[in-house]
């Protein structure tokens, strides 16, 4: 069974001990912590108690490489939260939490905190030049973050929903009179196509699992992220929009912002996404509300449906954009996260286009996430094989150790490559 997340608290006590009792083993262990639980897309409460660590760690003998994680991580809590640092700020109080019951108390204020504290900020209130000094040494943390954030690899992630209610002949039937009203011409069956749609829709529109975890994390890493996924339900979608994460989708939708490297590319296509029976664009709803069999084309008025596609054969239904730039997120991607991949002889030619993929692929590392004991086994072999040279990593009792382990590799490539 899956442990409990660690409380915001007791992520903090864990700090505030170490530093009280100088157990710098302690202060590393609540540095990892701290900057795992950011990573997970956690909003922070307690800002004020951050600070405090902050500017004690900064003024004080702490190793380097400890400073290196909880200097940054704290800066960038502290900067999402909208919370201004200052210096100048007189300490009335310090808080205490519970270790035993993972819970925040205020307690009275004790005499050796105070001069604990006290310690901290007397260089910050002595001159007008400390304080410009303060702000030079932020304005240079600032950019060894913004360094090595630049630096940061492409990410690919692969879903699977592992959905076995669904039947491809049936999607293949729908696509072929979908075909057919494309064409122009009218055939009997075609007032059919809508009550399709609603059996289609509850069959691929799966709730999806563990991987909402996986985009958590990978929100605030400032990675380029291609995000291939074979599943069509429009639950991936809605997550994103959930999360604030705003993404591209070749010729579907375009973000915002120009520098927001987040591709969703859904093989098979999705629910949600519609293709115009007249001009042959595509649009994506996201208005998650209602359940929605038809819509009007943005572009010139037409019905548009659900633009989904069969995959049980190695003749498949596809849109080809869709895989020539999952193919090309395989190969740019540095990094491979590779949840419930799919096995069944229905997605044959999927686990062989993962395949091709690695003969044509250099990825540094890659993560595997499955429960089923089959699939990592086959997986294993498969990239054993084919990138003997790459670090695979498998053994995740659940999503959360995966998470976990990722974060604590990345911190310590970062240190890695600075010394």
């Amino acid at each position: 069974m899956a442990p409990f997340p660690e409380s915001e608290s007791m992520t903090i006590k864990r700090l505030e001990v170490a530093l009280r009792k100088k157990d710098m083993h302690l202060l590393k262990d609540g540095a990892y912590k701290l900057h795992e639980k950011f990573h997970t897309g956690h909003r922070f409460e307690f800002t004020q108690e951050l600070e405090q660590i902050l500017n004690y760690v900064r003024n004080n003998d702490v190793p380097e490489e400890i400073k290196e994680i909880l200097c940054p991580t704290i800066e960038e809590i502290l900067s999402q939260n909208n919370y201004t640092i200052t210096h100048n700020e007189n300490i009335q109080t310090v808080q205490e939490l519970n270790l035993d019951q993972g819970k925040t108390e205020q307690i009275k204020t004790k005499e050796e905190d105070i001069k604990l504290q006290g310690q901290a900020y007397d260089n910050y209130t002595t001159s007008e030049n400390q304080k410009n000094k303060e702000q030079n040494e932020l304005s240079q943390e600032k950019n060894k973050i913004q360094i090595q954030n630049s630096s940061c690899d492409d990410v690919l992630i692969f879903y699977d929903d592992g959905s076995q209610d669904i039947n491809y002949s049936e999607i293949k039937n729908y696509r072929n009179k979908l075909n057919n009203l494309f064409s122009m011409e009218k055939h009997e069956g075609d007032y059919n196509l809508l009550k399709d749609i609603a059996t289609l829709n509850n069959i691929v529109d799966a709730k999806i699992f563990d991987i909402d975890k996986v985009i958590a994390m990978l929100k605030t890493a400032k990675c380029n992220v291609s995000f291939v996924t074979t599943s069509q339900s429009q639950e991936l979608t809605k997550t994103l929009c959930e999360k604030g994460i705003d993404f591209n989708i070749p010729y579907v939708k375009k973000t915002a912002d120009e520098n927001t490297e987040f591709d969703f590319i859904p093989m098979l296509g999705l629910s949600n996404i519609y293709v115009c029976s007249h001009c042959n664009s595509r649009s994506l709803k996201t208005d998650f509300s209602t359940k929605t069999l038809s819509v009007q084309c943005p572009n010139c008025d037409s019905a548009a449906f659900p633009d989904l596609y069969a995959i049980n054969s190695y003749n498949p239904d596809c849109n080809p954009i869709f895989w020539h730039r999952a193919m090309k997120a395989f190969i740019k991607s540095k990094i491979w996260i590779i949840v419930n991949p799919p096995l069944d002889e229905n997605k044959e030619i999927i686990f062989d286009f993962i395949k091709t993929a690695s003969e044509c692929s250099t990825p540094e590392k890659i993560y595997i996430y499955t429960k089923e004991n089959d699939k990592k086994e086959f997986y294993t072999n498969l990239f054993a094989k084919t990138l003997p040279n790459t670090q695979l990593y498998k053994d995740f009792f659940n999503i959360e150790e995966l998470c976990a382990n990722y974060i604590r590799e990345q911190i310590t490539d970062k240190i890695n490559e600075k010394y």
